[in-house]
Formats: structure tokens, C-alpha cells, sequence
């Protein structure tokens, strides 16, 4: 296991046992630390990114389940911090957790994918022992195009999401099948937004900095690209 991984994986399992198995099992995590569960190759799984947060999407019976929530958060240890500007966000010690609800109406905000993505999620086990409910691959690249579109400025260069895309595509080879088998809705969305990436001016450098110059690796990220662009 690569040093990256496992802090990773540490940090997902830190926020599971505050949840407890109740709680845990009412969210479903998503975001850049579940690379560490979904990337199945030795050599990407060197080189994930960094990321200093836990997002988890929940579920909630309208606007009266968020405060209940946070009431349950904050007595396992969560806590508001001021130095966040994020309503969503709580802290675990100093690790931030985003507790996403996939309910716009909720904080004014959400991802068109957290719903489907939350009722597809699966089942994985972290080395505690801890089982978590992680969005799907499929899933996963469509949250991350979504945030792009949001947040991404179209800086193609420096976006995280874009980032993570491409770790997952490079690192999971059984993605293409899973894209393929993917809800007729996702498979389209995706297949977009594929294409786009692949015409995008910049985007040849992400991947050349993804593969560390292996021309290689650049045409296997790409070979997958152009096959799930197909829809």
C-alpha cells in the first residue's frame, strides 16, 4: 500500500468511527479521498492526490433533518469552525468533513449526480474493519464533471476535479465496462463530457502530468477516454 493511499484510507476511517455504524451507514462518501478505494492500480495509486477533506452527500426528510443532523454530528465529536466559510463543513478534530445534502433546497446547493449517486452506492470495507457506502465509479466521474462545470472556471490545468478524473481513468482499467453498463441518463452525460475533455486544448497536459511523461500511460488514459466518449 503507497503512503498516499493509506493516509488516505486513515482519514476515511477516522470520520467512519465518529460516525459510528448507524450514521455511517446513512451517507455515502464521495470526493477525492475514496481514490484510495476505487483505484485499483499499483502505480496510480503512488501518485493520488492530496486532499485535506472528507465529502460525504446525505440524505435528509427536507429541511427539518439538517438541524437534527448536526445535533447528531456535533454529539460524536463534530464540530462548527469558525474559520470556515462553508456551511456545509464541520471539523473532526482538524480534519474537515463537507456534509453535502443531495437536496438543493436543503443549503441552497447540491450535484445533480448525489441523489442517483447515493442510491447506487456500494459497499466497501476499510482496514478497521469499518464498512463505508462509496459512490460507484460511474458516479464518481459524474459528481466530479458536475463540479468542474460549477467550480472549475474552465481552468482546465489546475482543477482538482479534473485531476481526479483523470487518477481514476488511469488507475481503474474496469472503468470503461462499468461507464458502458452505467443508467442510459449517466452514460450520455458522461460521454459529453468526455468528449469535451478530449478537445480541450489544455487537457493533453494534465495527462502527460498524470503519466509523467510516459507515452505509454498517456495512450491508455486516452484509449479509455475516446472509448467511454463513444457512450
Amino acid at each position: 500500500m503507497s503512503e498516499q493511499q493509506k493516509a488516505l484510507l486513515e482519514m476515511l476511517d477516522v470520520v467512519a468511527q465518529a460516525l459510528g455504524e448507524e450514521l455511517c451507514q446513512q451517507v455515502a462518501f464521495v470526493g477525492g479521498c475514496t481514490t484510495a478505494l476505487l483505484v485499483t492500480d499499483e502505480v496510480t495509486l503512488e501518485d493520488l492526490r492530496f486532499t485535506d477533506d472528507v465529502d460525504l452527500v446525505v440524505q435528509l426528510a427536507g429541511y427539518a433533518g439538517w438541524p437534527r443532523l448536526m445535533e447528531q454530528l456535533r454529539s460524536r465529536g463534530f464540530m462548527e469552525s469558525p474559520l470556515d466559510d462553508v456551511n456545509c463543513r464541520m471539523r473532526l478534530g482538524e480534519l474537515k468533513v463537507d456534509f453535502m445534502p443531495s437536496d438543493k433546497a436543503i443549503l441552497g446547493y447540491s450535484n445533480r449526480w448525489f441523489d442517483e449517486g447515493f442510491q447506487h452506492a456500494r459497499l466497501h470495507r476499510l482496514p478497521s474493519g469499518a464498512q463505508i457506502r462509496v459512490f460507484a465509479p460511474p458516479y464518481f466521474l459524474g459528481t466530479k464533471f458536475e463540479a468542474y462545470k460549477g467550480r472549475g472556471g474552465g481552468d482546465t490545468l489546475n482543477s482538482k476535479d479534473i485531476e481526479d478524473i483523470v487518477n481514476l481513468v488511469d488507475g481503474r482499467e474496469e472503468l470503461v465496462a462499468e461507464v458502458s453498463n452505467a443508467a442510459l441518463p449517466l452514460k450520455q452525460y458522461l460521454s459529453e463530457h468526455m468528449t469535451e475533455l478530449i478537445n480541450n486544448r489544455d487537457f493533453s497536459y494534465v495527462v502527460q502530468s498524470a503519466a509523467r511523461g510516459d507515452r505509454g500511460r498517456e495512450a491508455i488514459i486516452f484509449g479509455r477516454l475516446k472509448q467511454m466518449a463513444k457512450g
